[in-house]
């Protein structure tokens, strides 16, 4: 088994076949106890359309099932996990499905309005626990209100090319997929996966960063259209996520573009960067 088909694994199916069963199932959210640590209420949720767990009693932690194992069994090689869950699942894999359009169109994000970030206090505390000021977030997001089916939330989101990268305490997801890309002077690229990365990065280094471009990949998945704005600048540092993927993506990027330079390290023990900026006591430091 390699990488690309353990991430095609259904988590559901896999957490089955380890003999947990969730505690709670609404609508296309699973909910379990925390398989690697102790709770009492589940926090552990796993998407069925989108195939992603995120433990929300884990600073947010999450992926596919290479980094559950990870987390599951913190001592194995990506190789010896990858063995793991081929003993697990042995010869008969199930496979994640595609989401039909039926599907897919029945949990369309509808957005029903924009406002500027602060006029929403529960969206305020939520920047406040993530240690990101308003000035901030204001320089990159808008509180979105958005549906679902005939339910509405709302969120701080970040523009990109097709639509609306949206999260919340609870969620997080989009209206459609795609980069968002901030434009400064043309000489450095800072790169972030996450949204909060980059506020992260920008609560740190506002003075020094002020010319600088941005890019939000939002997604992993959105890498193709990163790579065509890499190879326009001489510059580009990577804060990539501490991850399987995440690592496996800047060995990549180091290996095309000889401009790339890896940031990671600077947070390295954390899962990213926004994980290291509210946990860290020195604010002002330079990335």
């Amino acid at each position: 088994m390699n990488i690309k088909q353990a991430s095609e694994l259904s988590i559901i199916a896999f957490l089955e076949k380890l003999g947990i069963k969730p505690s709670k199932v609404s609508g296309d959210s699973y909910f379990y106890h925390s398989p690697y640590r102790k709770e009492h209420t589940p926090s552990f949720k796993v998407s069925a359309s989108k195939n992603l767990w995120i433990d929300f009693g884990d600073d947010n932690y999450g992926g596919k099932v290479l980094d559950l194992v990870m987390k599951l069994k913190p001592g194995l090689s990506v190789s010896d996990a990858l063995r793991y869950i081929e003993d697990i699942t042995g010869n008969s894999f199930s496979f994640h499905p595609q989401v039909s359009m039926e599907k897919e169109h029945e949990h369309k994000i509808v957005i029903r309005s924009v406002k500027a970030i602060g006029s929403n206090p529960a969206l305020m505390d939520y920047l406040l626990h993530r240690k990101v000021s308003t000035e901030t977030a204001s320089k990159f997001c808008k509180e979105v209100y958005y549906s679902i089916g005939d339910k509405k939330y709302f969120g701080i989101g970040n523009k990109n090319e097709n639509g609306w990268a949206i999260r919340n305490v609870y969620w997080k997801g989009s209206s459609a997929q795609g980069i968002s890309y901030y434009p400064g002077d043309g000489k450095t690229l800072q790169m972030f996966e996450g949204i909060f990365d980059l506020l992260s990065f920008y609560e740190r280094n506002q003075k020094e960063a002020e010319f600088d471009d941005f890019l939000v990949l939002n997604s992993l998945s959105n890498m193709d259209a990163a790579r065509k704005i890499i190879a326009d600048f001489p510059r580009v540092n990577l804060y990539l996520d501490n991850d399987i993927q995440g690592k496996a993506w800047t060995k990549r990027l180091l290996k095309d573009f000889s401009q790339c330079t890896d940031q990671s390290g600077k947070y390295l023990g954390h899962k990213d960067l926004n994980d290291y900026h509210r946990k860290s006591k020195s604010v002002g430091m330079r990335m």
